[in-house]
């Protein structure tokens, strides 16, 4: 399945490759450090971030459930922010993975394939 979210190019050990940056482009707020999201390739779910949240830090400010709730997506970056998004905001590829259940790897390994075909 070829992914539909390439965003740029990265270098390592000479080798050029895509960078996956999947976009947030759908969110739901739901219970407290609870969110529903679609990504622009259709893969949707919902993830938990109290882990994030447990850690307070810039994430305490997610226990005040209006801040909680000024959840929105950033248009650039397809991330998830809150406030005025200059606070807190969370990578998109983070929460690919935590709703895919994938690991970077595997989530490379696809792409490469997809790439070659």
């Amino acid at each position: 399945m070829a992914r539909q979210f390439v965003r740029g190019w990265r270098g390592i050990a000479g080798i050029v490759y895509r960078v996956l940056s999947p976009h947030v482009v759908e969110l739901e707020v739901l219970e407290p450090y609870k969110l529903w999201l679609r990504f622009d390739d259709g893969i949707t779910g919902t993830v938990d971030l109290s882990d994030s949240a447990a850690l307070g830090g810039i994430f305490a400010a997610w226990s005040d459930q209006d801040f909680w709730h000024s959840a929105h997506i950033v248009a650039d970056s397809g991330s998830v922010a809150w406030g005025d998004g200059t606070e807190v905001d969370a990578c998109p590829l983070s929460l690919y993975l935590d709703i895919t259940g994938q690991t970077f790897d595997e989530l490379s390994s696809e792409t490469f394939s997809a790439i070659a075909d």
